[in-house]
Order: C-alpha cells, then structure tokens, then sequence
C-alpha cells in the first residue's frame, strides 16, 4: 500500500460509512429531526427519554422496520444535535425492552414485534379483568403528594430514614360501587415533579413509561385477609365487621429495582379474584 493510500485509510477508520449515511434508517431519523419541536428542552422530561419514546413511536408505525440497522451513535448524534449520552442511554432502554437488539462488532437494529401480554396491567390486574368482562372501572383520588416515606415504605425501596415517596391513593368503582381502596407508593428520587402532574383517569405505569422511561417488568404480590380500619370501610361503604382481602404488590423496573409499591383493600363481595395458573417448568414447593 502506497503512502497516499494509507494516508486515505487512516482518514477514514472511524468516519460513517456513505452506505450508512443513506440508508434508509438515516434516511427516516433524518426526516424526524426535520421537526422543530422533537426535542422539548424546557420540558422537565430528559432529553433521553423524549428521545427513546420518539423512537418507539416510530417502531411501532414501522417507520422504522424489523431489522434495520441504525447509524452508529456518532452519526445519530450528529443526526439530532445531542450528546453521545443522550443516544446511548435512549438505544440502551429500548433495548432492554425488545424494541431493538444488538449485534457485536455489527450494530444496532430494530427487533422483530413480539406477541406479548403485560402481565401488569392485563393478566395480574383486577380492574383491567372486571374491564374485559363488559364491567365499567373508574377511580376518585383522595391522595396525592411527595411526603417522607414510612417504615414499609423504606424497607421496599431502600430508603434513608429521611427518604421521600410519591404517594397516590385512589379508590377503584366498579359500575360505580366502591370496590378497591389503593395506595400507590413511588420511590421519590426515581420521579422528581412526579406530583405536579395530572393523574386523574390515566395509567400509573404510562405515565412512568413516558415521562421518565422508567418501565415494570415484573411484579410479586401477596394476598391476606384482613378487617380494614374505620377509614376504609367508610371510603368503601363496608359495615365494620366485614373482612376484605388485602393485596400487596411490588414491581420491579428492567434494572430489577422496586419501581412502585401498591398496598390495597379489595371488596371481594363487589367481584372474585380470579387467579388462572398452569403447571410450567417450575413446580410447587
């Protein structure tokens, strides 16, 4: 290799290649950055997760299509106008969640779609059941503010003594008869401004999802019987001598952390639980 060729070859290691610059994934993250208001930067949502919403967004109108291999993070940056940090932290999320895989030494590309149902808000959710069975589910809040976490509180999330949550309760009607009384706990540091929002009718987990790109993926829950205080039976309409199941739930973020902590009063005499299990892999102990 003669001196000029090498001199070219140095110049090139590390630049996108022309192929890379047109192919069609540039092509349509150019034609997104083409609108003015894609990025909101007065917007208390980061940067990086306006980015990764908007990405999605994309993938699931097939904009972006199964398979296709994305610029390297230097050119979508370049592309957007925003920091290195901002594109690894938005591909890294959606990533964990499905919406694209990598390949080693290769790049970035858009997953497949999955056939999937989220088990939190469809199979493990009681007002989401008593929806599909033809029932009409809507809910009044009677809590919402950032106050210092109590002692259940601390333990579940891992909290100082002087740590903080945000804290939602609702009551859930079902064709208008009080069935649920809820508190929703949400680890105060994960969600700043969280209780400025508004919260009324719109899902816990939505607003996580697209405001904070935080996401559940998974969740335990427990199950007791229980005499619910004073309160509670007044807010659920129960004489002071009928039991209630009382439900707890955490659920954990894709990095495994307890992401919001739900404690609640079910008035099993409104509607059953029903709980559908099959003989997998694992079996009882």
């Amino acid at each position: 290799m003669n001196g000029d060729a090498v001199e070219m070859d140095k110049r090139s290691r590390g630049r996108p290649k022309n192929d890379e610059n047109n192919s069609p994934a540039a092509k349509a993250l150019r034609q997104m950055a083409k609108d003015k208001a894609f990025f909101d930067r007065k917007s208390h949502t980061p940067l990086w997760v306006q980015f990764k919403n908007a990405l999605a967004d994309k993938i699931h109108c097939q904009v972006l299509l199964p398979d296709m291999r994305l610029p390297s993070e230097q050119t979508i940056c370049e592309i957007f106008g925003v920091s290195r940090s901002v594109v690894r932290m938005a591909l890294g999320s959606l990533a964990t969640e499905g919406l694209l895989y990598k390949v080693a030494r290769t790049g970035v590309f858009v997953a497949q779609p999955r056939m999937e149902t989220d088990f939190l808000t469809s199979n493990m959710s009681v007002h989401a059941d008593l929806e599909a069975r033809g029932y009409t589910v809507t809910s009044k809040t009677f809590e919402f503010s950032r106050v210092k976490a109590d002692d259940a509180e601390i333990r579940v999330f891992n909290l100082s003594k002087d740590g903080t949550v945000v804290r939602i309760g609702r009551i859930y009607y079902s064709d208008g008869a009080p069935i649920t009384h809820t508190i929703i706990s949400l680890p105060g540091y994960k969600v700043p401004d969280f209780e400025h929002l508004d919260i009324e009718d719109k899902s816990m987990f939505q607003l996580l999802k697209d405001r904070y790109g935080l996401v559940a993926k998974r969740a335990e829950r427990w199950f007791t019987a229980a005499m619910p205080s004073v309160e509670v039976c007044e807010r659920l309409a129960l004489s002071s001598d009928q039991p209630v199941i009382a439900i707890e739930s955490i659920a954990y973020d894709t990095n495994d952390m307890p992401l919001e902590f739900y404690r609640a009063y079910y008035n099993s005499a409104v509607a059953r639980i029903h709980v559908a299990t099959s003989n997998g892999d694992s079996g009882s102990n």
